[in-house]
């Protein structure tokens, strides 16, 4: 999934943020519809009169996937404001090159709860349809011109298109948490329904792949060069979403006190920086270390903070001088929710502090967590 963007508005209190690879994708399809609009221009195709020429094919190829962009937006926001409704933190959208996706905070709470949720987006797709529809009617009727006859014909295509692509039955996509609510509904086991459900997954992800190399040996090459990054794409996202459910479930039932680390030393201020990293770093492998003046602590100091100083000033200067305050962003108390501290572990050599009052407890690492989650799932797969 992306993790960058920039973020292009706020509704309903979710972030909707834009990929750089949807900018070519809608530069892509701007380019699509103008040259699709332009060759009505001289076969009107059915309709009433052709498609004017000039600049009209781009710049109405332009607004109509400027429009679709937006039915991207409503598909994942129906997602999102059922998952709410639903207890589950959104926290935004991001629309990058396949599509669109909705960073959500966990699994949802019970199968009838999925369903719903991932029923929205295809719904949202065809109500969207139908309300083109019902305007390409009007504007059939009224003899408007193709200017808007064709886009609008368009994207009531599109978004019939959309709704039945998310239906396909393949983990994750909508038509997959459909399969795995179900599954779930009758077993009870979420964590098998969605293995199944990443199966079927998966081989519909095998299925297009070998789709798009038929059309490219049929000469199709577009087509199928789309169909196999779409293959390939599903079939390595139905493969992380299992492993994120895997550990969603491990880290529901385990509180930061059961896999912190606890001998913690705290450095004394004074310490000189080559006896930080001898002393300290070294045998302790932590990503930071607290950092006390007459026995109270102070600070932080990360292996990071360490390596910004020129190793010819380590016997000079001490943990004291490099140290930095504490964020509060960064120290839970004891008996969080592994859930709820994950939230603020994003790099790789992140952390947490398990702090009480003044007292820190103890830290854990990305690093431990992820050796935590793999054997969690190593005793799950026996």
């Amino acid at each position: 999934m992306p993790s960058s963007g920039f973020k292009i508005g706020r509704i309903f209190g979710i972030d909707i943020v834009i990929n750089i690879t949807w900018v070519l994708i809608l530069f892509l399809l701007a380019i699509s519809f103008g040259e699709l609009f332009r060759t009505y221009s001289t076969d009107p195709g059915g309709f009433n009169q052709p498609f004017p020429g000039g600049i009209w094919p781009w710049a109405a190829g332009t607004v109509t996937a400027a429009l679709f962009f937006v039915c991207l937006i409503a598909h994942e926001l129906s997602h999102s404001l059922v998952a709410k409704r639903h207890g589950v933190e959104v926290k935004r959208i991001t629309l990058f090159l396949f599509g669109g996706v909705a960073e959500m905070s966990g699994e949802v709470p019970d199968p009838g709860s999925e369903f719903k949720m991932a029923a929205a987006g295809p719904g949202a797709s065809f109500v969207i349809a139908g309300l083109f529809f019902g305007l390409l009617f009007l504007a059939s009727y009224l003899d408007l011109s193709t200017v808007i006859l064709l886009p609008l014909r368009s994207l009531v295509e599109l978004n019939i298109a959309v709704g039945i692509f998310n239906l396909l039955p393949g983990f994750p996509m909508d038509g997959g948490r459909i399969l795995r609510a179900i599954i779930w509904k009758k077993t009870g086991d979420l964590k098998r329904s969605t293995r199944i459900s990443t199966i079927v997954g998966k081989g519909l992800a095998v299925v297009m792949t070998a789709g798009g190399l038929y059309l490219l040996f049929a000469n199709f090459t577009v087509a199928g060069i789309w169909l196999i990054f779409l293959g390939v794409f599903l079939y390595l996202l139905a493969n992380a979403s299992y492993k994120q459910t895997l550990y969603n479930l491990a880290a529901a039932d385990t509180k930061v006190d059961d896999i912190m680390f606890t001998d913690v030393p705290v450095v004394d201020a004074e310490t000189t920086l080559t006896n930080l990293r001898l002393q300290y770093f070294g045998p302790y492998r932590l990503p930071v270390l607290p950092v006390a003046v007459g026995g109270s602590v102070t600070g932080i100091v990360s292996e990071k903070d360490l390596e910004g100083v020129a190793s010819a000033e380590w016997d000079l200067l001490n943990a004291g001088r490099i140290s930095k305050p504490i964020p509060v962003e960064k120290t839970v108390p004891p008996g969080t929710p592994l859930t709820e501290a994950m939230k603020s572990m994003k790099s790789f050599n992140d952390f947490i502090l398990i702090v009480k009052e003044d007292d820190i407890l103890g830290i854990l690492s990305k690093q431990e967590l992820l050796n935590y989650f793999d054997m969690r799932m190593k005793l799950q797969k026996k």
